[in-house]
């Protein structure tokens, strides 16, 4: 399992707050923020070699649960991700009253196989884009790393071709009204792929986990990410443990739901 030092970073935020007529399920207007410390350079003081050594996170707080990020290298697009909740688009949900749609999303890049040998430094940033309006728009300041002088040359050559897995997306949380249908995410990188793993944390101990299969209104789905029908639960909130693994290790995240009286 991972470990992490944490090194802030200063972001800069653009918010826009805008109607946007694509969004009529919506009970507040979208919106699109960074979080806490809006940028974090993660370090690993994990000893696997596989694991990935140095991660950047861009964690936002956006209205609908959907945005897409940008990663870039040098001012250059190296990856594009889009997250689609596909609970939005339901014809049921649509139909009913309005959604919150409230989600914390943490986006991580892993920086390992980016670093070059040339042992220049190189510059990332990233960019979150509302799905539900363009025009809202959140960017970071750009962080810096020596390339692959910081990182000895048999980890960075054994990284590019097998590696231990690495969470790239979770919804750390997901505010909803009791009583829809609501989407978390959990993605994750690593080679050979990793296998997606669920559980329930316990309410009363946190080191208690239970396997989703027992409870028949959480369903996981083909891409790892999972549905919920918070119809058919009578709890106002729950947490959920996300685990990335394959034969080279594993990687744990944690995502909660909480759920509100719309009445």
């Amino acid at each position: 399992m991972l470990k992490w030092v944490i090194i802030e970073i200063i972001i800069i935020q653009v918010t826009f707050a805008v109607t946007s007529k694509s969004c009529p399920q919506l009970y507040e207007t979208p919106s699109l923020q960074f979080v806490e410390a809006p940028g974090q350079l993660i370090e690993s003081v994990d000893a696997n070699p596989l694991s990935c050594k140095y991660i950047f996170e861009c964690n936002v707080m956006t209205t609908p649960s959907e945005s897409t990020i940008y990663w870039y290298k040098n001012n250059n697009i190296i990856h594009a991700t889009v997250t689609k909740d596909i609970t939005l688009n339901n014809i049921h949900q649509k139909a009913a009253s309005p959604v919150l749609g409230i989600s914390e999303q943490r986006h991580r890049l892993c920086l390992d196989s980016l670093l070059d040998d040339k042992k220049d430094v190189v510059e990332f940033k990233c960019r979150v884009q509302s799905v539900c309006d363009p025009r809202m728009i959140v960017e970071s300041e750009p962080i810096h790393l020596q390339s692959t002088a910081q990182i000895p040359n048999s980890v960075s050559f054994v990284n590019r071709y097998y590696k231990a897995p690495t969470i790239s997306l979770i919804s750390s949380s997901r505010l909803e009204f009791a009583g829809k249908f609501v989407q978390l995410f959990c993605n994750a990188v690593g080679s050979p792929k990793p296998e997606i793993m669920w559980q329930v944390i316990d309410n009363n101990d946190e080191t208690v986990t239970y396997d989703i299969d027992l409870y028949p209104f959480v369903w996981k789905l083909a891409n790892g990410n999972i549905i919920i029908d918070t119809m058919k639960t009578a709890d106002a909130s729950m947490a959920f443990q996300c685990t990335a693994k394959n034969k080279f290790g594993s990687d744990v995240a944690q995502a909660s739901v909480i759920l509100v009286d719309g009445n």
